[in-house]
């Protein structure tokens, strides 16, 4: 009988799994991000805000993605044309506890403009997030299948 030698790989293979997993879920909530962000465009000026208008983009703006212990309460600003850009970096969660990114916004009144939570009006709300996150699952294979392991 010919004596074989078995090159285990086991634990590179889970550290590969493990970092192309938590690729997977940056990319999943910067797609979602993007997708929300999308869904509040600027308002046509001559028009009052159309069903998904926005008058400075703040809100826009504000939409990014967090690791998990986030404080979402230190981005609250007040509207206005000038406020910082949020978005657009990955947040690359750790492979040793459950791994999780959020998506969202800190403003104050970024629930109510998503949800409709004004007592008054004919306010439907925008559903940004939702929606972003409809069209995000869509993308989410193809994300999955770039990161998929070959060797």
């Amino acid at each position: 009988m010919d004596d074989f030698t078995l090159n285990w790989k086991g634990d590179e293979l889970k550290r590969t799994i493990e970092q192309n997993g938590a690729k997977i879920i940056s990319e999943f909530g910067l797609t979602v991000e993007g997708f929300a962000k999308k869904e509040l465009y600027r308002a046509n000026k001559k028009k009052s805000l159309d069903k998904h208008g926005v008058a400075t983009g703040t809100l826009r703006r504000s939409i990014h993605t967090a690791l998990k212990g986030y404080n979402w309460s230190g981005d609250d600003v007040e509207p206005a044309p000038g406020t910082p850009e949020l978005g657009g970096k990955s947040a690359i969660p750790a492979a040793e506890n459950q791994m999780t990114v959020q998506v969202g916004s800190g403003l104050k009144y970024a629930m109510a403009v998503n949800q409709r939570l004004k007592p008054h009006g004919s306010f439907v709300g925008y559903h940004y997030m939702n929606n972003g996150l409809a069209k995000a699952k869509a993308k989410l294979p193809s994300i999955i299948y770039k990161y998929r392991i070959t060797k």
